[in-house]
């Protein structure tokens, strides 16, 4: 009886030691692969990052010596590491063509793993490259709208982005003269101040003040650093989120000044 009993212990402790062995083991590969998962998220984003980038500037048929150096600034002003630089100009110098289904595509596998902050500073650096040779083509408008809705991007941003940097197609029209700033006095640069400064916060004049408020205030608490570190967004996007920020600010005292 007393050797059945000893049996029973040992089978009892050895099935214990086996248990824990066999859960930290399983521990450490969950552990692993959230460390790999960490690790590789940061470069699917260079990687689509530089794609992107790529697509939009071939949009027209060919990439010019312009576009390259805008591109190479944008990437630069995100403070990358040599290593991530490295790997967004690889993947920026293996795309030799553009389509609706190309920039459709590398835009879903951004979103997969990146916030949705960092996908709209992604856009902004779309129209930064579409913005090099100071027009915006047929092929490059097509893109960027395509862009949008992959990459979660509200429709108000894409309005924001073609009058800030091109001028024009507000409210229908082409707006004359705005590109080169010719025939423009203090009132014409005035209203359009104000008018970039409802594009910036997504709204129009006919909004009330209830409603434009509410935008700043959802604005601003996205691009919070302390909400952006929280979500992952890496450190030199945030810095790119920081500009906007003052933008976004700056929008909302303008808007104020003119409803006093």
């Amino acid at each position: 009886m007393g050797f059945l009993i000893k049996i029973v212990v040992l089978f009892a402790v050895a099935n214990w030691l086996w248990k824990v062995l066999s859960g930290n083991s399983g521990k450490r590969g969950r552990e692993d692969r959230r460390t790999y998962a960490r690790r590789s998220v940061p470069d699917v984003m260079w990687r689509c990052l530089g794609r992107m980038l790529a697509i939009i500037a071939k949009a027209d048929g060919h990439i010019s010596e312009r576009e390259v150096d805008v591109a190479s600034r944008c990437l630069r002003s995100l403070n990358l590491t040599e290593a991530e630089y490295q790997m967004c100009a690889a993947a920026f110098n293996a795309v030799h063509s553009a389509s609706p289904s190309m920039v459709r595509q590398c835009a879903s596998e951004f979103a997969d793993v990146a916030t949705d902050e960092a996908c709209l500073l992604l856009y902004e650096l779309l129209w930064r490259v579409a913005a090099a040779d100071g027009r915006l083509s047929e092929g490059e408008d097509t893109l960027l709208r395509v862009a949008a809705s992959p990459l979660g991007v509200d429709e108000s941003y894409y309005n924001y982005f073609k009058l800030r940097y091109f001028g024009a197609w507000t409210h229908g029209r082409e707006r004359s003269g705005a590109s080169s700033g010719a025939g423009r006095g203090p009132e014409r640069r005035e209203r359009s101040d104000l008018e970039m400064a409802y594009a910036r916060l997504g709204c129009s004049p006919s909004d009330s003040d209830d409603k434009i408020k509410s935008a700043y205030r959802r604005l601003a608490m996205r691009y919070h650093p302390d909400r952006l570190r929280a979500e992952g967004v890496p450190d030199s996007m945030i810095a790119e989120a920081n500009k906007s920020m003052a933008e976004i600010n700056d929008a909302w005292e303008t808007v104020k000044r003119s409803r006093r």
